[in-house]
């Protein structure tokens, strides 16, 4: 089989621009202190001075550890014979979602053992686990959360390499054997791959252009930068571990609530190599909702700040390489955009609330200065993201993230424990109302932005009360008006998410027959989930709507025959066809297996195309792709 090209290669222009645009950010800088400080606010003059300088540290660290993404390693067919277990945790997941991974384990070509660790002590999971032919463990006490569970699966289990699966996260039949092989370098700890998604409305997936999701910067450019300095973070799931590099940190580290991050460091710290597979092989489920979304990036937030307070901090544990080093700290940093961004947002309400202004700069000064120093900062990401970066997109979750960001913070200075809070899987029906609640901030903010903007027009208009500079007034009035319209597009994709439906339905385009009582009617299959499908038909329905099946054909798979439970709507088309929505029985037969293969097996590899499209953006690139297919 000819090796596909799994990477992207580095934009020739690449240095050029990162070199002119630190330059020229330097000289920013320097403009910035020695040109337009206020002496009159010093303090706030340097806080927007040191906001200013943040990103460009930010920008340098990026730059560094995403010029050269390409694989360092060719890939290797495994050897025969290695012992290998896939553990899945899980602790409140629904049956469902778990069945659809251990489908795809089931489905896993390499030889292995599954094993669920039922942290929830479920006799219905474990019944699930005997179904589908994997191994079960479920421990006496429950202490450490999912650090805890796999450690004492380690215990039970004798596997020479160990693949973590969330309870979600379903792999594909090629998930070992496309990176077993990498773990002939005796050294190698862990491979981690990337995380992509299966359910493509979720709040991390932008409205227009589902492929591109909150973490793809990260998982498609970041970390495969990493690489070359041996400095990959293992993110959990999905991921293979060989268990002798686990044994000798004694096991998971369960000192903080993200124990993936901080086992990375303890295997950095014994001279271990981590490496960073950007290749695919794993789908799961994005956080649905807004509150899930933060919960799940406030646990990250949490957990690092408790790991750089620790003992084992990647600034002092002795074993790191001073570049390992610089990559731990550009993703700890990365926290910390959120004063940044809180300083960006709050320092145009102090100009016009409180007349403070921290510039003494006229307008057209600052636009010649400023205009260059933001061109060149979106020009530089977009080519040093290879396309993954896209600025609007990028700006509107850094401000979803800034206020639980800013919180987390607090936890660097805490000694509190914290309480390991499983993400949510699915919604339920208060969905709408938590979304409100989780927003209230921002809405605060962005109903102070638009009140400053107004009360900026009232002092200009009003005898006596303006009393600011035509340059401040300007400046402070733009800067607002830019804030609120990212913040208000945030906001505006947020609550146009529609979460009716518990389970994700796959756009599909599959030939169907719709049995009922006799008759025979064909359609064709638009939409498709476990629980339910959206049909068209052609000609009328019967009017018999009992003892109904659908029997799904799709192309290079085999037919599927689904008991109907019921119509549950029917609605005519533009063009005269009837759309029908049906809900599934509870018992789907003989055929469910199949089911759960076509859906979370078989159907996210169609995702994957238009993933790799996105990444494959400049004129070149599709050369280059059939040169080094």
């Amino acid at each position: 089989m000819k090796e596909k090209q799994r990477g992207i290669l580095n934009p020739p222009l690449l240095p050029l621009i990162s070199i002119i645009t630190l330059l020229y950010f330097i000289y920013y800088l320097w403009w910035r202190a020695s040109s337009t400080l206020n002496p009159q606010h010093p303090f706030f003059s340097w806080l927007l001075w040191a906001a200013e300088a943040f990103g460009v540290i930010s920008f340098l660290l990026f730059t560094v550890f995403t010029r050269d993404i390409n694989p360092r390693v060719k890939h290797k067919a495994p050897k025969p014979g290695l012992k290998v277990d896939i553990f899945v945790p899980t602790y409140n997941e629904d049956s469902d979602i778990l069945e659809a991974t251990l489908t795809g384990c089931q489905r896993v070509t390499y030889p292995h053992l599954t094993w669920v660790l039922d942290d929830g002590n479920r006799p219905a999971i474990k019944a699930l686990a005997e179904k589908l032919g994997c191994k079960y463990i479920a421990r006496p006490e429950h202490d450490h959360a999912k650090a805890g569970n796999i450690n004492y699966a380690l215990q039970h289990t004798s596997g020479e390499f160990i693949v973590v699966l969330d309870a979600d996260m379903v792999p594909q039949p090629e998930y070992l054997d496309r990176t077993l092989g990498y773990f002939e370098d005796e050294k190698l700890a862990l491979i981690q791959l990337p995380q992509e998604f299966y359910n493509q409305d979720s709040i991390q997936h932008a409205k227009h252009g589902a492929s591109w999701h909150e973490q793809s910067l990260f998982f498609r450019v970041i970390q495969p930068g990493k690489n070359a300095f041996n400095s990959a973070f293992w993110c959990g799931s999905p991921s293979i571990v060989r268990r002798k590099a686990l044994e000798q940190v004694g096991g998971v580290a369960t000192a903080t609530i993200t124990e993936d991050i901080h086992t990375n460091v303890l295997l950095h710290s014994r001279g271990w190599k981590s490496m960073f597979v950007n290749e695919p092989l794993a789908y799961g489920i994005a956080p649905q909702t807004i509150k899930a979304f933060l919960l799940q990036r406030m646990r990250w937030a949490q957990g690092t700040m408790q790991l750089y307070r620790s003992k084992d901090c990647p600034m002092w544990i002795k074993g790191l390489t001073i570049m390992q080093r610089l990559a731990y700290l550009s993703s700890f940093l990365a926290y910390f955009e959120a004063f940044q961004k809180f300083i960006l947002i709050t320092i145009p309400i102090l100009i016009i609330g409180f007349n403070v202004f921290p510039m003494r700069v006229g307008v057209l000064d600052f636009v010649i200065h400023w205009a260059p120093y933001f061109i060149l900062n979106i020009i530089a990401n977009q080519v040093g993201g290879r396309g993954v970066f896209q600025y609007f997109k990028t700006e509107k979750y850094n401000l979803l993230k800034t206020i639980i960001f800013i919180e987390a913070s607090f936890t660097l200075f805490s000694r509190k424990p914290l309480k390991f809070k499983v993400t949510p899987k699915s919604v339920d029906d208060s969905v709408y109302r938590q979304e409100r609640i989780s927003l209230l901030w921002y809405m605060g903010i962005l109903g102070s932005l638009v009140g400053a903007m107004l009360f900026a027009i009232y002092k200009a208009v009003a005898p006596g009360m303006y009393n600011i500079t035509w340059d401040a007034f300007v400046i402070a009035f733009v800067w607002s008006g830019y804030n609120s319209y990212v913040i208000f597009l945030a906001l505006k994709e947020v609550f146009e998410k529609r979460h009716e439906r518990k389970q994700y339905r796959f756009t599909v385009s599959d030939t169907g027959t719709l049995l009922i009582k006799g008759h025979v009617v064909p359609c064709t299959v638009v939409d498709l989930s476990h629980r339910g499908a959206g049909i068209i038909i052609h000609n009328p329905m019967p009017g018999e709507s009992a003892d109904i099946q659908l029997i799904v054909s799709p192309q290079e798979f085999s037919s599927m025959t689904l008991p109907v439970k019921e119509i549950v709507t029917s609605r005519v088309l533009t063009d005269g066809r009837q759309h029908l929505g049906l809900v599934f029985a509870d018992d789907l037969g003989n055929d469910t297996g199949k089911l759960f293969e076509y859906l979370f097996v078989q159907q996210p590899r169609k995702a994957e195309a238009a993933i790799y499209r996105l990444l494959l953006w400049d004129p070149f690139a599709l050369l280059r792709r059939k040169h080094t297919a």
